[in-house]
């Protein structure tokens, strides 16, 4: 009887833990960023920060002025704080970035960046302290084209800012 109960208990755990995982992966304190290069040399760029802390931690640093960021206002101050602190080089030059759109879904911010580049850098180079800044717990994620396909760039703790990547 006892070791019957034993199995209960440990499958209950088990089917717990299991439903349990997605939400810890979920709330992963991460930005994760795309980049994109188009055909015609345009190059898209894609933040994606959890919603929740986002507004948290921009209200408290001052970014923003109320813990909402559904207003027009809130998402442009919060744009333009990602954008401060994203930079990108190709090839030993920094690609000008302009600041396209910032919405609100699914629980996440989606901030969206532009720029030019011809061709697939040789060599590239990230400077990504997005939430970082505000709190040491985030990891930053930079997921970058190259001519064997993706390759993510990973900050996280006291990382230098600037990594690189050959192609």
């Amino acid at each position: 009887m006892l070791s019957l109960r034993s199995f209960f208990l440990t499958a209950f755990c088990a089917v717990s833990f299991a439903c349990a995982a997605p939400a810890f992966a979920h709330e992963a304190a991460r930005v994760e960023t795309e980049v994109t290069l188009n055909i015609d040399g345009s190059l898209d760029v894609t933040h994606v920060l959890q919603l929740s802390a986002a507004q948290r931690l921009l209200f408290k640093a001052g970014v923003i002025e109320t813990n909402d960021m559904t207003g027009l206002k809130a998402r442009a101050q919060a744009a333009l704080y990602a954008s401060n602190r994203f930079e990108l080089m190709a090839d030993g030059k920094r690609i000008e970035l302009s600041i396209l759109n910032a919405e609100l879904q699914g629980g996440h911010l989606y901030i969206y960046q532009t720029g030019a580049l011809v061709d697939t850098p040789e060599n590239w180079t990230a400077r990504n302290s997005i939430l970082r800044d505000l709190s040491p717990r985030f990891e930053n994620m930079v997921n970058l084209p190259t001519e064997d396909g993706i390759q993510t760039l990973v900050f996280s703790g006291s990382d230098i800012e600037a990594l690189e990547t050959t192609s």
